[in-house]
């Protein structure tokens, strides 16, 4: 349960991670029904688009001011994601430590029933001794299932909160930065960079960073 529980909040994070997380605050964009009104009536309703529509869609189309931040970076240096993750590998630890303990005293009582001698037990001695055994397992089991739904329910939670920290900090970001896009891309992901000069990651994490530093410091 322990390496579950230490692979679930990446597992998690890799959800997050997985395409592209698209924070779009559109402006000014041409309206897909006028877009393709103006299409029809340049012959657009053919299979290939002719040279006017092309240009209509370039020209007429405003530019977008666009902005990245690499999320790999901020999972790696944001320390809201460490301090979680170590809230989680501990929380994980204690629960399994706990039902170590709980399983020792089960394998104790469970030898101790198996090494009886029942040679003059009656048969309702017999069935008390079976049943308990059967308690035993089925506490041992029980145990297992609710640390495990515990830890899942505190990976979840955890997560949560690390996204929507992360989505107010852009929104507050965004009020002065006046950005129409902001993507949220990774190493290996499925967007290339071609303008590192719009990788706006340093001021990301910096924020976060600052932002949950002063939420841990004012008074809950």
């Amino acid at each position: 349960m322990s390496k579950r529980s230490l692979l679930l909040l990446l597992v998690f994070w890799n959800i997050l991670l997985t395409g592209a997380i698209i924070w779009s605050l559109g402006r000014n964009r041409v309206p897909e029904r006028l877009l393709k009104e103006r299409l029809t009536e340049l012959g657009g309703a053919n299979d290939t688009l002719p040279k006017q529509a092309l240009e209509l869609d370039t020209m007429k189309r405003p530019e977008g001011r666009i902005a990245f931040f690499f999320m790999d970076s901020v999972q790696a240096k944001y320390e809201l994601v460490k301090e979680s993750s170590e809230r989680v590998r501990g929380e994980g630890q204690r629960l399994e430590e706990s039902l170590q303990r709980e399983m020792g005293k089960a394998q104790a009582r469970y030898n101790e029933l198996m090494s009886k001698d029942h040679t003059y037990s009656t048969q309702a001695e017999l069935k008390a001794d079976q049943d308990e055994l059967e308690q035993l397992s089925g506490k041992i089991q029980e145990m297992r299932m609710n640390s495990q739904d515990r830890l899942d329910k505190m990976q979840a939670d955890l997560l949560q909160d690390i996204s929507a920290q992360i989505k107010g900090f852009l929104e507050k970001y965004n009020e002065t930065a006046k950005y129409d896009y902001i993507f949220s891309i990774q190493d290996a992901g499925q967007i290339w960079v071609g303008n590192k000069g719009l990788d706006i990651t340093p001021a990301v994490v910096a924020g976060l960073n600052a932002q949950h530093r002063a939420r841990k410091a004012s008074p809950k």
